[in-house]
């Protein structure tokens, strides 16, 4: 499971927070009765394995591995059976820990190289595993056929698979699997989606290839159409634009793979596309539904053939055309589209219900739109009978309902949130609907004209009407009068202190914070997401409370030592700003002499890499004068230099991450630079500085409608953010300017704080989202421009904010769940809410006093550091 869907595994139900799934049933772990003592058992608490070690012989580094699959209800009985074999000659191996592990490694969104895997066997010797291939052939013929294995090769026909690879951990210096080749060299072990053998064991694979009989990959039926490109790949199958040779009419190919692709209920992909089979047969007649060219079956897959449609789905169509700037034509337009697209997918609901048949996940993915706005509607895989009551199998966070029982209610549901989501392309959760309707209402009223409101309310209102006639509902009714909206900065920062001082957690973590918490190494404890960042804008707001004090005391002093990523924001760092500020100042300076002495960082981002750190110390510097600490960060530049011009210096580790602008790209490194110039004043570091900033700029693109400048990534998206946007590229020229009295980039400065326009983003966040807006009104010298921009980020801010026990409460990543952190929640719009009352961008980093750091790095006519001055 990789980037967002991994936030899907901490949507706890009936749970305002992020929090880890529990499971208590003991049935669902694979367990071995009489483990000899010759074996030692070893597993770890995030490792879907457990792995079992012959005490008397050390594994080889590498080579051919085995792999055995299984059907999920057959699991126990295949480990027994393979388990015995391997203990009786003593071999290493190891197996998927229990059923959620299994769901894991072989669901829609797994990883299709390791899924299908449930035991892993480490054979010592090309004789062992020779002989182990047939053994554990004939031991597991009874059992029925599991996922293929995509990164391996069959044994026969049978569940045992193999390829070469290593079998211990081997790291090369940009964090990739490794082997060695012949000549002792590391070479990339490739964990592919396919077979793949290095070349030199090539021959014995030819060998392999020699005895084996796995099957003939016929390829008949697809033979009879070209595959013109991979549209997208799931470990359910690919799905592929294709031509009928015969006619040249352009199809899409749906791939399905039998055992693989596990949904929420355990079925299959194959499952699935029967059902999906079965409902467009049924719709054959339906105007504005799919149709089916042609079905089959080729080697152990099956492919759905359906019509082409052409024009763009209603999620990127939304992404597209939404007028985020505001422009009353522009918003007058886009509800006259809204309205054509909605009436269109009503009539077409109503239309599948009286053939019997619910589409079961309706949602804008799912749904095409022509050049005209002409509607079809695709993937009916989760389609069900209309008054079928049978648990859904697979829903889209945002447009499905607990409340909803039965499948032809749950459309209606869907288009209700539907007609929302595209007035206002802001989705969440079921858990905090009942906070943000509110908001969300009050916007579309705000910001459409009367028509356009009561057209949505009406449409709504039609959906419920229709969930009835399927099952009781009685939706909340809102009041968009009862609440008087209070938009003032130093309002909103204390509403938002209280809501992070009531809501402190007594565990290890603080708070109440994003996924990473529990994803990434050092989650909890770190200024990004932990408690460190938090408990430091608490300090910074002169809030002190025995809850943070004990924190600090029994969990992070206990712990810092210990944290193993160095960064600003990701690791130790970062928590350093916020002991050194509570008095622990010598821990920090021994910490920070133990980084000195073993510093060995080749990432230079500012999240986690040397400029961060860099920027750190300076920070330090400039609170004690100690000069010991400006050598530091001039070696740190030194590293810098070093490692920028190798490929992966600015490497990272989280998956929204992208390398451009302050977080991740070249911009944050120019923040170090500039800070370094301001107490030296060596112009190389300037000079560096604006160059760095010039890369980023060659990144960014221009949209002459608006006039505003954002990032340009290598997904084709346009990002103004802190994190790879460009305000984060704002935030460095800003700086840039600061220590040098220059006024750089004016046009391109201009061009970004017209950002401060922008009237949705999809989540409320300070690295991601609305909070980045915050930024901007302390960059802008003007009184009046700043006041003007305050009010229309404010605006933007009340999409998010929450009122709940007197206080605010502020909703993490796509608003699924409540957050308190600096990345996504609560704690991270405050420091950015004080940058504008103390008129400093850059107040939410963790660096020491940064009441003063600004001050103390400003531009002065004099010609010498301001720090120096102060000496």
């Amino acid at each position: 499971m990789q980037g967002n869907m991994l936030y899907h595994k901490y949507l706890k139900p009936m749970s305002e927070y992020y929090g880890k799934m529990e499971i208590s049933d003991k049935a669902y772990t694979y367990e071995l009765d009489e483990v000899p003592d010759t074996y030692t058992l070893k597993t770890e608490i995030d490792s879907v394995w457990k792995y079992y070690h012959f005490k008397g012989e050390n594994i080889p580094d590498q080579g051919w591995k085995i792999h055995i699959t299984a059907l999920l209800e057959e699991c126990q009985d295949v480990l027994k059976k393979v388990a015995r074999i391997c203990i009786e000659i003593n071999i290493d191996f190891k197996h998927l820990k229990d059923r959620q592990s299994f769901f894991e490694l072989n669901s829609k969104n797994a990883n299709r190289a390791s899924s299908g895997k449930f035991i892993t066997i480490y054979p010592r010797s090309n004789e062992v595993f020779l002989e182990l291939l047939e053994t554990l052939s004939l031991a597991t013929q009874d059992f029925k056929k599991g996922p293929y294995i995509l990164s391996d090769k069959r044994w026969k026909t049978s569940n045992v698979f193999y390829r070469y690879g290593g079998f211990r951990r081997i790291l090369n210096e940009s964090g990739q699997h490794c082997i060695r080749d012949k000549k002792g060299n590391l070479i990339e072990d490739q964990r592919t989606p396919f077979y793949h053998v290095p070349d030199f064991v090539k021959d014995f694979d030819d060998y392999l290839n020699s005895i084996n009989n796995s099957g003939d990959m016929k390829t008949e039926n697809l033979a009879r159409y070209k595959i013109e490109a991979a549209i997208s790949y799931s470990n359910a199958g690919g799905v592929y634009l294709a031509t009928r040779k015969k006619d040249d009419l352009k199809v899409i190919i749906k791939e399905a793979r039998p055992n693989a692709g596990l949904d929420g209920v355990a079925q299959d992909a194959l499952t699935r596309q029967k059902k999906e089979y079965d409902a467009l047969s049924k719709l054959k007649d339906v105007s504005g539904v799919v149709n089916i060219i042609d079905y089959f079956k080729e080697w152990e897959h099956y492919f759905l053939v359906e019509e082409f449609i052409e024009g763009q789905d209603l999620r990127k169509w939304l992404a597209q055309k939404f007028p985020y700037f505001g422009n009353k034509d522009d918003l007058r337009n886009h509800a006259n589209h809204v309205k054509k697209i909605l009436l269109q997918i009503f009539a077409i609901i109503d239309e599948l219900h009286s053939h019997g048949v619910a589409m079961g996940d309706l949602q804008p993915a799912n749904i095409m739109l022509a050049e005209d706005l002409t509607v079809s509607i695709i993937d009916f895989e989760t389609a069900a009978p209309v008054h079928s009551e049978e648990k859904m199998s697979m829903g889209t966070l945002g447009f499905v309902s607990r409340e909803m029982k039965v499948s032809g209610a749950r459309d209606w549901f869907a288009l209700k949130r539907l007609s929302r989501n595209l007035a206002l392309p802001v989705l969440t959760s079921e858990d905090l609907e009942g906070y943000l309707q509110y908001n969300h209402l009050s916007w579309i009223r705000e910001n459409y004209e009367a028509p356009f409101y009561n057209f949505i309310l009406d449409m709504q209102d039609k959906c419920d009407q229709r969930i009835n006639a399927y099952q009781k509902y009685s939706p909340k009714d809102i009041d968009l009068n009862d609440r008087t909206i209070d938009l003032n900065v130093n309002s909103i920062l204390s509403k938002l202190i209280c809501g992070v001082q009531d809501n402190l957690t007594s565990d290890e973590r603080l708070i109440n914070g994003d996924i990473r918490q529990f994803e990434m190494i050092d989650g909890k404890y770190n200024f990004l997401t932990g408690g460190s960042g938090a408990a430091f804008t608490l300090h910074k707001n002169n809030i002190s409370t025995i809850e943070i004090d004990n924190w600090i005391e029994n969990y992070l002093l206990e712990n810092v030592s210990q944290i193993e990523d160095n960064g600003l924001l990701t690791g130790k760092t970062g928590t350093w700003a916020l002991l050194y500020d509570k008095g622990c100042k010598e821990t920090v300076l021994y910490e920070l002499k133990l980084l000195r002495d073993n510093i060995h960082q080749s990432n230079i981002s500012l999240r986690s890499g040397l400029s961060g750190i860099g920027l750190f110390v300076i920070s330090l510097y400039l609170e004690t004068g100690n000069s010991e600490h400006l050598q530091f960060a001039k070696e740190i530049e030194e590293l810098i230099e070093i490692n920028r011009v190798k490929a992966g210096s600015l490497k990272f580790n989280d998956w929204m991450a992208v390398e451009i602008g302050a977080i991740d790209g070249l911009s944050g490194v120019s923040l170090f630079y500039s800070a370094l110039y301001s107490v030296t004043y060596d112009q190389k570091y300037l000079n560096q500085a604006e160059s760095l900033i010039q890369e980023d700029l060659e990144k960014t693109q221009k949209d002459n409608a608006t006039g505003v400048l954002q990032t340009l990534d290598k997904r084709n998206r346009l990002l103004p953010y802190l994190s790879g946007g460009s305000i984060g590229i704002a935030l460095s020229i800003w700086y840039l300017n600061h220590v040098s009295g220059q006024d750089l980039y004016r046009e391109e400065m201009d061009a970004i704080l017209q950002l401060s326009k922008t009237i949705s983003t999809i989540s409320g966040g300070l690295f991601d989202g609305a909070g980045s807006f915050l930024l901007l009104p302390p960059m802008v010298k003007c009184v009046e421009q700043r006041k003007k921009m305050i009010s229309e980020i404010l605006n933007l801010l009340n999409i998010f904010l929450i009122e709940k026990n007197g206080y605010y409460v502020y909703p993490g990543q796509f608003s699924y769940r409540l957050a308190d952190d600096i990345y996504t929640g609560s704690s991270g719009i405050i420091l950015a809410l004080m940058g504008i009352v103390k008129e400093n961008p850059v107040y939410w980093m963790p660096l020491v006093n940064s009441d003063e750091f600004l001050e103390r790095t400003k531009f002065n006519n004099m010609g010498i550091p301001l720090n120096m001055i102060a000496e």
